[in-house]
């Protein structure tokens, strides 16, 4: 289905590029300027550049961990794993960008009136790939090996991945892809890489080197050649290496009494272990809880619009309260019965199990994410047009809605559960909540902050207050109260299914 998806959104863009080459080969066609050859060149640096930088994250990320490695290479050598592996995504990259390659290249040609174009371009795409490939994978490969040889790259990995995430994050936000990839291409520039362009415009008489381009057939073959020899030996070393182990070493009482002290003195025992374990789920496989990272997506939006306009207006914070009450009932609180896996019998075998888990779960995801919710919100707000006393009323809704979520998201995922693990990533499966149980609660959270919502914009508020003659302020408290009433009926129903569904599960 993701494939499935990811190609309806990739269709228009396609064809569009298609349609964008044969204009680009009729202006090529009708003009003189000298410049032509070197644009030619920097888009197929950048080109390469884009292939080495996904193929090498791809590389990094899945096809270097192939499902039963270990039984692998007892039937077959590492050579003939890299190279089915290597292959593999060739063959995948190719799929796409060639097909896609080869319509844009027809039509590019027909633009400019020259067929000639059309087999060198299309030689041209093969190289950039059976170059640009193996780099990744090389650089994939490096990064792997110098990982399980270092303590301190093995402890600094998670810290490495979440700087790595925030600068990507911030390069899409800021929109500096340009500052990024110009350093990389005058590095490049110099170089056989540059040389792409020579050879795909050999018949367009723009000014490309005859002799670049004969070259750039001689780099090549030399090239995969000793990328070849580089992926048999850095493969091995990875793959044979025995590796350094990173051992944390915990006193659970001396943790327990520091960490969980104070919530001991407020929590009963069976509802403050559910948080402990929730916790620690959270901190050993954060990849398990990704799907709660998809109300960011919608945030994205708001987000980009305010750092490229420089000032915050009044959705902002509106976006921010939803997001976060969102995330935090979808975090602990969508899945009380399947996500305790094989847990479950000795759960349900417990001292009043409905309880711990359905508000252990609820205060698992209210107590992370409440904070950070009404904080960003607060913060926010008052940096946005709104008066201090509307930021004020959108501060207790977030405190409200974003603690209680969780009680909201009990009851639906109760109802929809999911047991078996699905695959979060090619090489982790994880135990996630339902689809329709994630959808049902969603539409919950939106309906039930939609008052709220609706009362604080600086849109559809201000038209009640001044269709009605009231004040914005007492528009956006009436807004609150609403959506906490709401929010708390809904809570409250919810729970009771919850509660219920748990304490009549009956294991098949």
């Amino acid at each position: 289905m993701a494939l499935a998806f990811a190609a309806l959104m990739l269709f228009p863009v396609s064809i569009a590029g298609v349609v964008g080459a044969y204009f680009a080969g009729g202006f090529v066609a009708g003009t003189e300027t000298g410049p032509l050859i070197e644009w030619i060149r920097m888009g197929f640096v950048y080109g390469w550049i884009f292939v080495v930088g996904f193929g090498g994250y791809r590389a990094y990320a899945v096809a270097l961990r192939p499902d039963n490695l270990d039984g692998l290479l007892t039937t077959i050598s590492h050579r003939d794993v890299i190279g089915g592996i290597v292959l593999t995504e060739l063959v995948l990259w190719s799929a796409f960008l060639l097909t896609i390659g080869t319509a844009a290249t027809v039509a590019f040609a027909i633009g400019a009136g020259s067929v000639v174009t059309i087999p060198v371009v299309f030689l041209t795409l093969c190289l950039v790939l059976a170059t640009g490939l193996p780099t990744g994978f090389i650089l994939a490969l490096g990064v792997r090996n110098a990982g399980v040889r270092s303590l301190l790259l093995s402890r600094l990995r998670m810290l490495f991945l979440l700087l790595v995430g925030i600068g990507y994050f911030l390069v899409i936000v800021t929109n500096a892809f340009t500052s990024i990839l110009e350093p990389l291409h005058r590095v490049l520039a110099p170089t056989p890489i540059n040389w792409f362009g020579d050879l795909a415009a050999i018949g367009l008489g723009v000014g490309a080197s005859p002799l670049r381009a004969i070259g750039m057939i001689g780099f090549s073959a030399v090239f995969t050649i000793a990328a070849v020899f580089s992926l048999f030996r850095l493969s091995e070393w990875l793959w044979y290496a025995d590796g350094v182990h990173v051992t944390h070493e915990v006193d659970r009482t001396e943790d327990e009494s520091s960490t969980f002290g104070i919530l001991s003195r407020v929590l009963s025992h069976p509802v403050l272990g559910v948080v402990i374990v929730d916790w620690k789920r959270a901190r050993r496989a954060p990849i398990s809880l990704s799907f709660a990272l998809y109300p960011v997506i919608v945030l994205a939006g708001p987000l980009v619009t305010a750092v490229q306009s420089g000032e915050i207006g009044t959705g902002l914070p509106l976006w921010i309260l939803l997001s976060g009450t969102w995330i935090a009932g979808a975090l602990f609180a969508l899945n009380v019965i399947g996500q305790e896996g094989a847990a479950l019998p000795v759960t349900l075998l417990s001292e009043s199990p409905e309880r711990a888990l359905v508000v252990g779960h609820i205060v698992s995801g209210g107590l992370l994410l409440a904070p950070v919710t009404v904080v960003a919100t607060v913060a926010t707000g008052v940096l946005s047009p709104h008066s201090l006393p509307t930021v004020a009323s959108l501060g207790v809704s977030a405190l409200v809605l974003s603690a209680i979520s969780g009680a909201i998201a009990t009851g639906i995922g109760a109802v929809f559960p999911r047991f078996e693990a699905v695959s979060v990533s090619r090489s982790r499966k994880a135990i996630v909540p339902s689809v329709l149980g994630f959808v049902g609660y969603s539409i919950v959270v939106v309906v039930v902050a939609l008052p709220t919502v609706i009362a604080h914009s600086g849109i559809v508020g201000h038209a009640v207050a001044s269709f009605t003659g009231i004040d914005q302020f007492l528009i956006g408290v009436l807004g609150t109260v609403i959506s906490v009433v709401f929010a708390c009926l809904v809570s409250l129903g919810s729970m009771y299914i919850a509660r219920d569904r748990v304490s009549d599960y009956r294991i098949g």
